[in-house]
């Protein structure tokens, strides 16, 4: 799969591979151990809990306390996207991190381009980051959040601002990686600095900027971390999790055949 990008890219060196443990390795230890966390984290009185619905959620929300990058794929309604929020914001919360950064290519005719909207980068990607900021608003009120922003704890990032930036002692959420590029994903993975928690996430089977002559960056990326055995953690949701309602499961399903013929 996508064996051209593994030519393109060198082997890693001048890693210290001794203190990097992959995510085979992580895997072997929740199997031994078990997992290092119950389904439910614990909550704060009058804030809504934040349960696993499903044993891949168990696993995300195990990974998100344990690894510092994690993918997770799959299809909308999964949780893929609204766990890691929570999870952010009560670690901002805790002051187990500085800020949260938050970010998704807009998919337009000028890629990651937001001049057409008016304002400042805030409110021009504001439309496209409801889904995270409401999630967050589960794990702390309104006012809270509003503090966050304006204090710039909580920050949207753009792919335009991305160069030259090292993001450290942070929580970053890239949602609908699948209308990256490759080359999208590796100006946002190689930004990484240390201390810092990194989510991505993304459905392979909604990829908008094929309508645009281009391709998703999203699968390579994953099959690199599977093939050179990377430290990522790998979440993979299916149909079947979704816990968005049984309407929108049967969706799902539905498409999923129609995709196939």
């Amino acid at each position: 799969m996508h064996s051209q990008f593994f030519e393109k890219t060198p082997p890693i060196d001048g890693i210290d591979l001794e203190k990097v443990l992959t995510r085979r390795e992580r895997k072997q230890m929740r199997k031994s151990k078990g997992r290092s966390n119950p389904r439910q984290m614990d909550i704060k009185e009058g804030y809504k809990p934040l349960v696993a619905k499903t044993d891949t959620q168990a696993d995300y929300l195990d990974s998100l306390e344990t690894a510092s990058q994690i993918f997770a794929i799959g299809p909308a309604g999964t949780g893929k996207t609204y766990i890691p929020a929570r999870v952010a914001a009560r670690k901002l919360k805790q002051n187990e991190i500085e800020k949260i950064y938050v970010s998704r290519p807009t998919v337009s005719h000028k890629r990651h381009q937001q001049g057409f909207l008016p304002g400042k980068l805030e409110q021009k990607l504001a439309p496209w980051l409801v889904p995270l900021l409401d999630a967050m608003k589960d794990e702390v009120n309104t006012k809270t959040l509003d503090d966050w922003m304006n204090t710039k704890k909580v920050e949207f990032l753009s792919f335009e601002h991305l160069r030259g930036r090292t993001l450290r002692n942070c929580f970053v959420i890239l949602d609908e990686a699948q209308n990256c590029t490759f080359g999208d994903l590796k100006l946002f993975l190689t930004r990484k600095g240390e201390d810092s928690i990194y989510v991505v996430t993304g459905d392979i089977d909604q990829v908008d900027v094929e309508s645009l002559g281009l391709e998703s960056g999203l699968e390579p990326i994953v099959a690199m971390i599977e093939e050179y055995d990377l430290s990522p953690d790998l979440i993979f949701f299916t149909e079947d999790e979704c816990v968005r309602s049984e309407d929108a499961k049967e969706w799902l399903h539905a498409f999923s055949r129609a995709s196939q013929g």
